[in-house]
C-alpha cells in the first residue's frame, strides 16, 4: 500500500535540517527565493513546498527526495533492488514515448506553419 505524503512529516523534517544547521526561516527563504511566511506555512505543514523548492531544499542540505518526502532512503526503504530496476524501466519506457509523442507534436507544428504561411502568400 502506497504512503499518504503528509505535509507535517515533510514540514517537520524540513525544519529539522533547518534547526540542525542553525539556520533561520528568514535566511533559508531566501535561499529559496520565498517569502518567510511562504516558507513557515512548509515547516508546519500546512502546505506542501514545490517541486521547485523540494529540489533547491535537498540540494542545499544533500538529501534525496526520499528523505526529504519519506524521512527513508531508498537503501532504507522496502523496496527490493528489482522492483527499483522495474520501475526505473518503466519510466524509461514512458520517457521515450513521451520524446516520441514530443516530436511528432512538433512535426505537426511545423506543418501548420507550413500552410500557414503558405497561405498567406
Amino acid at each position: 500500500m502506497q504512503e499518504i505524503l503528509s505535509k507535517k512529516n515533510i514540514g517537520e523534517r524540513i525544519k529539522e535540517l533547518r534547526v540542525n544547521n542553525g539556520l533561520s526561516q528568514a535566511f533559508i527563504a531566501n535561499v529559496l527565493n520565498l517569502s518567510r511566511s511562504n516558507y513557515s506555512q512548509i515547516e508546519l505543514g500546512n502546505q506542501y513546498p514545490t517541486f521547485n523548492t523540494l529540489h533547491e531544499i535537498a540540494t542545499y542540505y544533500s538529501k534525496t527526495y526520499e528523505w526529504l518526502l519519506h524521512g527513508t532512503t531508498i537503501e532504507q526503504s522496502n523496496e527490493t533492488p528489482e522492483k527499483i530496476g522495474l520501475i526505473l524501466n518503466e519510466l524509461e519506457t514512458a520517457f521515450k514515448s513521451f520524446s516520441s509523442s514530443l516530436k511528432k507534436l512538433e512535426h505537426e507544428l511545423n506543418m501548420v506553419k507550413s500552410r500557414k504561411y503558405k497561405t498567406r502568400s
